[in-house]
């Protein structure tokens, strides 16, 4: 028996993307697992991590992708609506306000650019903590029914994502399409050959 997803009115919908929004710095992978997944548990951290692949293969921001995906589940066109515009309006007018602030401290300071750079560093660092803990949660649900084989493939997929864009500095999209091929190998071959199970 399959269970009907659940109906979350549009405000909730909005609200949690406002936060989602108001709290991504460079990237929106940790804010999003963290009120979808932890605080709102309107995902499983499976459930995150495909549809946030999913988000990921579409053409656009990630954030944004997920957006409509999660509100068209949970509360049709007006929930993609309602999430779309709190994801991106209230972080727009943030940003506004922060670029005409940054504009006229850049002409006055020039320790401006270490500001910059140490924003870098801790965006770098929610990325590859967020890559962990999805590795981590691929290993762990991996544990489940399959040979340690498949769970090395999967645990080298994810951390060869980590390693592609933190350390080699490839964009987020060319990690994709390299390593898509090889993730779509495993399953295929497990789901269809249960050679590896």
């Amino acid at each position: 028996m399959i269970e009907a997803t659940p109906r979350i009115s549009p405000l909730a919908l909005a609200i949690a993307f406002v936060q989602v929004g108001l709290t991504s710095v460079g990237g929106a992978a940790a804010p999003l697992r963290h009120v979808l997944v932890v605080r709102r548990k309107w995902l499983t951290e499976t459930e995150f991590s495909e549809t946030f692949g999913i988000a990921q293969a579409l053409p656009g921001a990630t954030a944004a992708n997920l957006s409509v995906i999660l509100g068209d589940r949970y509360g049709g066109a007006l929930g993609s609506i309602s999430a779309l515009a709190g994801l991106c309006l209230p972080s727009l007018a943030v940003a506004l306000v922060l670029a005409t602030f940054a504009t006229q401290l850049s002409e006055t300071n020039r320790n401006f650019a270490a500001a910059e750079a140490a924003v870098t560093a801790a965006v770098a660092g929610l990325f590859i903590a967020n890559g962990l803990r999805l590795a981590y949660r691929v290993w762990i649900e991996g544990a489940r029914g399959s040979t340690l084989g498949f769970r090395f493939g999967r645990l080298a997929i994810s951390l060869g994502g980590i390693a592609m864009v933190a350390l080699a500095h490839i964009p987020i999209p060319f990690a994709v399409a390299i390593l898509a091929p090889s993730s779509f190998g495993i399953e295929w071959w497990v789901r269809y050959k249960g050679n590896l199970r």
